[in-house]
């Protein structure tokens, strides 16, 4: 058993700090007193096993909203078995002081209060604001919305069109099928005057060459037409595709800024 004389100096009178030292010391096992003194310091008196007084002695480094130790002056004698509790050393006409502090503590509590109060006023005001930004950013974002929906639309007319286009070039196939058949019914007249003039060779080759000349006329002529009919086809259905996909980049350019606008008003 040895005693543990402390003095403990910083913002520790009228702080609830003796009350505290106290409890610590009932937990602990410990018998003595705590005083404050004259300079503002707490002197700490107490006896029992050497491993509970240094438990005790960190635990009186307390800081917290009230209380502040600066320091300690520690002073270990030989128990003297004075003491059969730690208790709480108070001076004449210190319950008084304590009531008017608390007052003081009171009213500097209802300040506070009313500001926070006040604060939280201005912080609703705010929520307030903020939740109208957010209307406003789904007001964006349906409109958003709505232009996509419209660009979906002229995809839907471009695919009409395309479709359209094929319809063309399916007709140019059977014009070109047309012409075989032609091309057809010209061989099989050309074979029945190789019959009627099968006497006379040279007029027959002769009109062979002849007949063979304006076949071969004809079919330059259709595959002119089909070429150039494919060209156009090509040629439209390009710039078809150029004009949607210039449209399509800037209205994604927009949407990309509209929707960088609406995260910056909610903060994302």
């Amino acid at each position: 058993m040895r005693r543990l004389t402390a003095f403990i100096s910083g913002t520790v009178q009228k702080t609830g700090y003796r009350a505290k030292v106290v409890n610590l010391a009932n937990f602990l096992g410990l018998n003595g007193f705590v005083q404050n003194l004259p300079d503002n310091r707490v002197k700490v008196v107490a006896e029992g096993d050497e491993s509970a007084l240094e438990r005790f002695i960190n635990d009186l480094r307390i800081k917290d909203s009230l209380i502040d130790v600066h320091g300690i002056e520690i002073n270990y004698t030989s128990a003297m078995g004075d003491f059969i509790r730690f208790e709480k050393m108070v001076a004449e006409g210190e319950t008084d002081q304590r009531l008017d502090k608390a007052a003081e503590l009171l009213s500097d509590l209802i300040i506070v209060n009313k500001q926070i109060v006040a604060q939280l006023i201005i912080n609703n005001e705010e929520i307030k604001g903020v939740r109208e930004e957010v209307k406003g950013s789904r007001e964006d974002i349906r409109s958003v919305y709505e232009e996509v929906k419209g660009v979906r639309e002229e995809v839907k007319g471009s695919r009409e069109d395309i479709r359209s286009v094929y319809e063309e070039v399916k007709g140019v196939r059977e014009e070109v099928k047309g012409s075989r058949e032609d091309i057809r019914s010209v061989y099989e007249e050309v074979k029945g005057v190789r019959e009627e003039v099968k006497g006379s060779r040279e007029d027959i080759n002769k009109s062979i060459q002849d007949v063979r000349q304006e076949v071969n006329s004809v079919g330059e002529m259709i595959a002119e037409k089909i070429d150039d009919a494919r060209e156009e086809i090509a040629g439209e259905v390009k710039e078809l595709h150029s004009d949607l996909k210039d449209d399509l980049k800037e209205r994604l350019v927009r949407m990309e800024a509209d929707i960088s606008q609406i995260k910056a008003r909610i903060g994302l």
